[in-house]
């Protein structure tokens, strides 16, 4: 396996132009079946974001001024360089669309995917997708998660999240139905003074401060210096909500425009955006993903 500092070495220019060689990285795409829900879109070498009357601080994917942004079709590839990887591009196509209302910028992320992996059961899968913004707008870091003193910021929506955020988390006994316990610590309601607090000095995790532990909306905020880097961070008021018909997802990720410690967008300015998704029902996860391999521009309209 080639060592991580590959893309520092050749440019990003230099490697992507590699990595979207014919045979290298993209080892074929998946059949996947017609999604006759998917916006026509062409291709797109910039993303603008265009200005609404709207309150975007909630995601709506079906919203009448999704009107107001043009969409545009990007290439995604197999992850081409940390095992392990796909052995298919799953995902070949994303369409895009983005709209600002002043304070929040919303993204309608579209593509197709046969079948609907919301990870309800243990050796399941989520479908997912995932926004990448720089934090330093002037001076681009490494595409690929970032690097040492030079971060980026991500917003990692999941099905499963969003399911389980409106049904409620499995419990043990759904995950493990041949399983014989006696009591679970953390689901134990019976006992005298069994408060939430005292059960959940149970869960190491939660004990230890771990976000992955806590309550979750549909949407990870992630800060990444590098690969294997990832961590996810207290939310800063990021939402998303998708909906899957025909074949097809369409993802809504909203986030603020304006973020201490974290990524910034500017009414007027200009900054980036990079894209990757993951196909629950063929196995994806981590590293496993199809994936924007650039900064893709991104121009926010005043």
């Amino acid at each position: 396996m080639k060592s991580p500092h590959i893309y520092r070495l050749l440019g990003g220019a230099a490697l992507v132009s590699l990595l979207s060689t014919p045979g290298c990285g993209d080892k074929g795409t998946a059949p996947t079946a017609a999604a006759p829900g998917l916006p026509a879109a062409e291709p797109i070498s910039e993303l603008t974001v265009a200005r609404v009357d709207a309150d975007l601080s909630k995601p709506d994917p079906d919203a009448s001024y999704w009107r107001s942004s043009a969409p545009g079709a990007i290439t995604l590839i197999a992850q081409p360089m940390i095992a392990p990887r796909p052995a298919l591009v799953t995902t070949e196509k994303l369409i895009l669309q983005a709209v600002h209302d002043g304070k929040h910028v919303a993204f309608r992320l579209s593509w197709a995917d046969p079948e609907m992996s919301e990870a309800g059961g243990l050796g399941q899968y989520s479908d997912a997708v995932a926004l990448q913004f720089p934090f330093n707008n002037e001076k681009l870091p490494p595409v690929m998660m970032g690097g040492d003193g030079d971060p980026v910021h991500i917003f990692h929506w999941r099905a499963q999240y969003q399911h389980d955020a409106e049904h409620g988390k499995p419990d043990m006994a759904s995950l493990y139905p041949n399983a014989s316990i006696d009591m679970y610590a953390m689901e134990f309601h019976d006992a005298p003074g069994g408060s939430r607090d005292e059960r959940e000095m149970f869960n190491p995790g939660v004990a230890l401060g771990n976000p992955q532990s806590f309550h979750k909306t549909a949407v990870d905020e992630i800060v990444s210096e590098g690969f294997s880097t990832s961590a996810v961070q207290a939310g800063h008021g990021s939402d998303g909500r998708g909906v899957w018909k025909d074949g097809s997802w369409s993802v809504v990720v909203t986030r603020a425009m304006t973020i201490d410690g974290g990524s910034t967008l500017a009414a007027g300015g200009k900054s980036a955006v990079s894209f990757a998704v993951w196909q629950g029902g063929q196995a994806e996860v981590g590293s496993r993903k199809s994936l924007y391999m650039n900064w893709l521009p991104l121009t926010v309209a005043p």
